[in-house]
């Protein structure tokens, strides 16, 4: 299992990422959504259909970066009750309770965080 500095690292990075992915996202959905304003001469509908799929993709980007923050905002709030001092046998089992627990939250925020960047590289394949 990861220290809890480590698991403080780990969550500083998965934070940045999230935000990447979601700045990301927004933007990528923006442009894309300039981009069917204005629609090549030829093959217009191959065009706005990948301009389509580009934009869910960097939709559900932005979703999965939403999806991620509560599991953000808890690993927080476990980090916050790690630092209590603790003095006991007891309180120091609870305390490994707690990194397992933050080790748990945090995985699942970065299996988000990487689906939002896979789905971001995937809206990206088209040039807008």
């Amino acid at each position: 299992m990861l220290t809890e500095i480590e698991l403080r690292e780990r969550m500083a990075n998965l934070q940045q990422r999230a935000l990447d992915v979601g700045s990301r996202s927004k933007a990528r959905i923006d442009a894309l959504t300039t981009a069917t304003q204005t629609l090549p001469e030829l093959h217009p509908d191959e065009y706005l259909r990948m301009v389509r799929g580009a934009t869910d993709d960097a939709m559900m980007a932005a979703l999965s970066y939403h999806r991620s923050l509560p599991f953000l905002e808890t690993a927080s709030s476990l980090l916050e009750c790690s630092s209590q001092p603790s003095s006991s046998a007891e309180n120091e089992e609870w305390r490994e309770q707690l990194m397992f627990r933050l080790n748990e939250v945090l995985e699942i925020a970065a299996d988000l965080i990487a689906e939002g960047e896979e789905n971001l590289a995937s809206s990206e394949r088209i040039d807008v």
